[in-house]
């Protein structure tokens, strides 16, 4: 499968910590290629090699590990 690319916010995220946890969390997983979230924004930026949709799950419940009012939206 191609790399394709998508784009989140995480609603909600406070902090640069959080943000560099949810990242290194996220890049773990399997099918992404990399994750890059900003704190300033809150923007997540993926780099995949899978359908997203099985991994839409796993990006939520990793962002609401860290911070549960974080939202995960599609942009």
């Amino acid at each position: 499968m191609a790399i394709s690319k998508k784009q989140y916010l995480l609603e909600g995220l406070c902090c640069g910590n959080c943000a560099a946890k949810i990242q290194n969390d996220i890049r773990l997983l399997n099918g992404i290629k990399n994750a890059e979230v900003n704190a300033d924004t809150g923007i997540l930026l993926l780099e995949l090699d899978t359908d997203i949709e099985t991994l839409v799950n796993d990006i939520t419940n990793i962002a609401v590990s860290h911070d549960e009012d974080i939202v995960v939206k599609e942009i």
